[in-house]
C-alpha cells in the first residue's frame, strides 16, 4: 500500500472513529430528537386526519341550534343558550370554521342588541378569508359598528376591505352601495363617487345600481 493510500485510509478511519465517538456519546440524545420529530409530525398527521374534521362536526351540530334560534329572531338565546349558543361555540370550537363563523354571528346579535362595543370585539375575533362572501358582509358589519363606536377613520377602511376581499354578483353591489354612503356622509365625495360608479358599471342589472345613480346625480351637481 502506498504512504498516500495508507494516509487515505488512515483518514477515513480516523472520521469514522470520531462518528462513533460522537455516536456513544450523544447517541441518545440523537434518538431522542428523533422521536420527537417523528412525534410531530404523527401528531400532525393525527390532528388533520382526526382531531380537526372530529372537531368541526361538532362544531356544526353545536352551531345550527343557535343559526335556527337567530333565523326566527330568538336574538338572545342565540347568543347565550349555555350548551349551544354562538358565544360558547365561538369559546369551545374558535378554531373550526364553525365557531369562526359563530364569531360573526355573535357580532351580528349584539349590533342587533345594540351593545356596539361587544359587536365590533366578537367581529374583529372573525376570520373573514374562510368565506369570501361571509367575509365581506363581516367586515361591513364591524364597519357600521365603528360607525356606531365613532371609528369613522377605522370604519371607512373596512368598507373598503369589503368591496376589495371578493368580487361577486351576491355581496358586491350591496357592499358597493354600502362602501360609498358611508363616505358621502363623511364628506369624502371623491372615494363615494368612486364606489358608486364602479357599482353602476361592474353591476348595472343590480338593484343597487338605480339607487347609486341617484348618488351619482347628487355628488356630480354639487362638485
Amino acid at each position: 500500500m502506498s504512504t498516500k493510500r495508507k494516509e487515505h485510509h488512515t483518514v477515513e478511519l480516523s472520521t469514522l472513529d470520531k462518528l462513533q465517538n460522537w455516536y456513544e456519546k450523544n447517541g441518545k440524545i440523537f434518538n431522542i430528537a428523533v422521536i420527537a420529530v417523528l412525534a410531530i409530525v404523527l401528531l400532525g398527521l393525527a390532528y388533520t386526519n382526526y382531531y380537526k374534521p372530529k372537531r368541526e362536526l361538532a362544531a356544526q351540530n353545536a352551531i345550527y341550534k343557535a343559526q335556527f334560534w337567530f333565523e326566527n329572531d330568538s336574538i338572545s338565546k342565540a347568543l347565550n343558550d349555555p350548551m349551544n349558543g354562538f358565544l360558547t361555540v365561538a369559546d369551545d370550537y374558535g378554531s373550526t370554521k364553525a365557531g369562526n363563523l359563530a364569531k360573526f354571528y355573535a357580532g351580528l346579535c349584539y349590533y342587533q342588541l345594540s351593545d356596539f362595543a361587544n359587536a365590533e370585539k366578537y367581529l374583529n375575533k372573525f376570520n373573514p378569508n374562510h368565506d369570501a362572501i361571509t367575509g365581506g358582509l363581516a367586515l361591513a358589519t364591524l364597519a357600521d359598528t365603528q360607525m356606531e363606536n365613532g371609528k369613522q377613520d377605522a370604519a371607512l377602511k373596512n368598507y373598503k376591505k369589503a368591496v376589495d376581499l371578493n368580487e361577486n354578483k351576491a355581496s358586491s353591489p350591496f357592499l358597493l352601495l354600502k362602501a360609498g354612503m358611508a363616505h358621502d356622509y363623511a364628506g369624502k365625495s371623491k372615494e363615494a363617487l368612486h364606489f358608486f360608479e364602479t357599482l353602476k358599471n361592474n353591476f348595472p342589472n343590480s338593484t343597487e345600481a338605480t339607487e347609486a345613480t341617484k348618488y351619482i346625480g347628487k355628488l356630480q351637481a354639487t362638485s
